[in-house]
This record gives structure tokens, C-alpha cells and sequence, in this order.
């Protein structure tokens, strides 16, 4: 016989599954996977700048990456983030010596933000995080039928 459960008893299932998956990511004695796959493919010296960079620095580490040379204000076009909080984050990168700022051609008043040879190691490996994320995600979801995956995408759309 097939067990039907009622919306209240799913929704109380769903709430503790979510809380299974929080404790699941967090395991709070401040390891963090992301910064460990990072880490461990950068030189010894490099490894402390990445563990203390901001999510959004490493970020818009990755769109200098893609944009070089770039402003900040092409960089916070860009991102979608504000200018003063790009030049915020630019700063910490130019502290961490991953990012440089030079003369844009023509323009006293503009810089251009280039990536350091440190700053290329950095990127590049935050980018292949970035890549195996994706693909262990796409093996992950692999397993369920596409009627599955729509109502995850809607799930997924209402709450974003």
C-alpha cells in the first residue's frame, strides 16, 4: 500500500530537511570547502590572501579576470554591484597584490584594473572551483526525471 502524506506532514519534512542540509554546509568549526579547494591549489604564500578575501573580492577578482584591463565602473556595470562598494573590494585586491591599477590611454581621471601574476594564480583557481561546482552539481541532478527538475526550477524560481 502507497503512504500518502498530507501537505502539513511535507512541509514539516521539507522544514527539517533544510535544516539537515544547513548543518550539512556549515560545519562550524570554520572549515569552508570552497576556500580549501582554492587554497590547495595556489603556492604557500597565496594561501592566506584566499582564506581572508571576501566571497564578492574573489568575485570581482574572476570579472577582472574576464574584462582585463576593465574600470571600476565598467567592473561595477559589470557585476551589478554599486561603484563605491566595487572600489571598496578593488582596494582590498590591490592590498592583496592581485590587482594593479594603471593610466587608461587618453583619460587622466580613469584608472584600469589589471590582474597580477598572483592575482592570475588566484583567479584561475577560484574559476576552477567554479567549474568543478558545476559539474558535480550537473552529475548530482543527473538522477531525476525532468518532471523533476521543473518543479525544482519553479521551487528554485519563487524563492529567488
Amino acid at each position: 500500500m502507497v503512504s500518502v502524506k498530507t501537505k502539513a506532514a511535507l512541509v514539516a519534512e521539507i522544514d527539517g530537511l533544510i535544516s539537515v542540509l544547513k548543518e550539512k554546509f556549515d560545519t562550524g568549526d570554520g572549515a569552508d570547502a570552497e576556500r580549501d579547494f582554492i587554497a590547495g591549489r595556489l603556492p604557500a604564500r597565496l594561501v592566506p590572501v584566499s582564506r581572508r578575501l571576501p566571497t564578492l573580492s574573489m568575485h570581482l577578482l574572476g570579472a577582472v579576470a574576464d574584462a582585463e584591463p576593465v574600470s571600476v565602473v565598467g567592473l561595477a556595470a559589470r557585476t551589478g554591484q554599486l561603484k563605491g562598494t566595487v572600489s571598496k573590494h578593488v582596494q582590498r585586491l590591490v592590498e592583496a597584490g592581485l590587482v594593479e591599477r594603471g593610466p587608461v590611454p587618453g583619460n587622466r581621471k580613469e584608472v584600469q584594473l589589471r590582474l597580477t601574476a598572483d592575482g592570475r594564480l588566484v583567479a584561475d583557481a577560484h574559476a576552477q572551483m567554479h567549474v568543478e561546482m558545476t559539474r558535480g552539481l550537473r552529475e548530482f541532478l543527473q538522477r531525476y526525471s525532468a518532471a523533476d527538475l521543473q518543479v525544482l526550477v519553479r521551487i528554485l524560481g519563487d524563492l529567488a
